[in-house]
């Protein structure tokens, strides 16, 4: 895991034409960053407007928030992020959702108390004409 303030996102992506499919890769890239940016700088009005009104939030300790919820722990300070590296592997296009998979580093203070994270993740990202929403994660703890 890198030792940096900001998020880090490393797209590994396999082979295949370059375009529109590679253009929606991308942007959900861009996506994932803006979204551990706002995170990390406790920009929570502009987290909740890239969020589906539906996000379904599934913490690796097995909790489960809504939108409602998740920004109210965010807001109060019961989460509040120190570092975040997620590295992509795959981002599958399902139509109306793109999911995204990958592992999911993470350093946070929960309730005031230090965690480390590390999750093979999966985020859903809903379609909503030209733009996409975020609309679940889902982390589980792996080992090496």
């Amino acid at each position: 895991m890198g030792r940096k303030d900001s998020p880090t996102i490393t797209a590994r992506f396999g082979g295949g034409s370059r375009s529109r499919r590679e253009t929606m890769k991308q942007k959900i890239s861009e996506l994932e960053q803006q979204r551990f940016s706002y995170l990390l700088n406790k920009q929570y009005d502009e987290f909740a407007a890239m969020c589906d009104a539906d996000l379904h939030y599934m913490h690796s300790s097995g909790v489960t928030d809504d939108l409602f919820s998740y920004l109210q722990k965010l807001k109060s300070g019961f989460y509040g992020y120190q570092q975040l590296d997620y590295e992509i592997g795959k981002v599958i296009d399902m139509q109306d959702y793109v999911m995204v998979t990958g592992d999911f580093y993470a350093k946070v203070l929960v309730d005031g108390q230090p965690v480390s994270l590390k999750n093979r993740a999966i985020s859903i990202w809903k379609k909503q004409g030209d733009e996409y929403k975020f609309f679940v994660y889902q982390g589980t703890p792996f080992s090496e």
